[in-house]
């Protein structure tokens, strides 16, 4: 973040009405928003480095420690913690492996899950072009919107389905995880 101080240009004009104790009261405002953020950038890392903590425990240290005891549900203090799969992935974000990973779940039978838009766009002097494309269009029964994707969360379940019943999903395509998460539930 820049330093608000280094940044200073103004019109001479502008300070006209200004008397000292109004800009000491501006600069004790600024500087103070300043501090603000610089608190609130703080906060976010430590409760970022909080998450990774509990992350670490809730993959990793307990469904370890459990599978290791032979537990896959235990109760303490109250909690119910229980072991379940979990899974995540995500569509490829450079166009080109998009496409790739989408001719890939078409190629394995998945196309169902791909939804498109088709979006049309035309000059300012195509006006009368694209109200009769769009009206021929909606006489067809037609929406003229474009864009293709899978829904994060048909994904995750695709993937789950397509690993658990030992069904082609390229997952390094979609950078998927799977693993074991720890879910504990507060007692009552």
């Amino acid at each position: 973040m820049s330093d608000v101080w280094e940044e200073i240009t103004a019109d001479a004009s502008a300070f006209e009405g200004l008397t000292k104790e109004a800009g000491t009261e501006l600069s004790g405002l600024i500087r103070r928003a300043t501090e603000i953020n610089k608190e609130i950038s703080s906060l976010e890392g430590k409760l970022s480095d909080k998450k990774k903590t509990r992350d670490k425990y809730l993959f990793d240290l307990i469904p370890n420690q459990m599978r290791e005891i032979g537990l896959d549900k235990v109760e303490v203090d109250g909690n119910t913690v229980s072991l379940s799969t979990f899974v995540s992935g995500t569509m490829p974000k450079d166009p080109l492996q998009k496409e790739i990973a989408l001719q890939h779940l078409t190629d394995i039978g998945c196309s169902d899950f791909i939804k498109n838009d088709v979006v049309i766009r035309f000059g300012v002097t195509q006006h009368n072009e694209a109200k009769s494309l769009q009206s021929e269009l909606d006489d067809k029964g037609l929406n003229t919107t474009s864009k293709t994707w899978v829904e994060p969360m048909t994904l995750k379940k695709l993937i789950r389905e397509r690993v658990e019943n030992s069904q082609e999903i390229d997952l390094e395509m979609f950078n998927a995880n799977l693993g074991t998460i720890a879910k504990i539930k507060k007692g009552s």
